[in-house]
């Protein structure tokens, strides 16, 4: 977030609505991006402001074992056991087989 600042202030005359786009499309998914997608910041002091501020939760909540990082609806997918893996394999590839010519016999 940092370096994104100090490359704000190398170009002059930047549009605020712009760079909160910005941030808000690059953002990956959570609590911060929900967060700037509800109200989005007014300055680039309060942008900064507010990303310290989660980055000083998510910190925290590092150092603290009984923290789960899981939320509703963001559970772990489960593999597919083997048995349902197989179900959507189709059995044979050919539809249609052509028929021998000779006894089975001599192959």
């Amino acid at each position: 977030m940092q370096r994104f600042v100090e490359a704000v202030h190398e170009v002059p005359h930047v549009n605020h609505d712009l760079l909160a786009s910005i941030v808000q499309q690059n953002l990956l998914p959570g609590r911060f991006k929900e967060s700037i997608a509800g109200k989005p910041p007014n300055t680039m002091e309060d942008l900064l402001m507010r990303s310290q501020k989660y980055i000083r939760i998510e910190e925290s909540n590092a150092y603290d074992p009984s923290y789960s990082v899981k939320r509703k609806g963001q559970e772990e997918e489960k593999e597919p056991k083997k048995k349902e893996e197989r179900k959507h394999l189709p059995l044979s590839g050919f539809t249609l087989y052509t028929l021998l010519n000779a006894p089975r016999g001599r192959f």
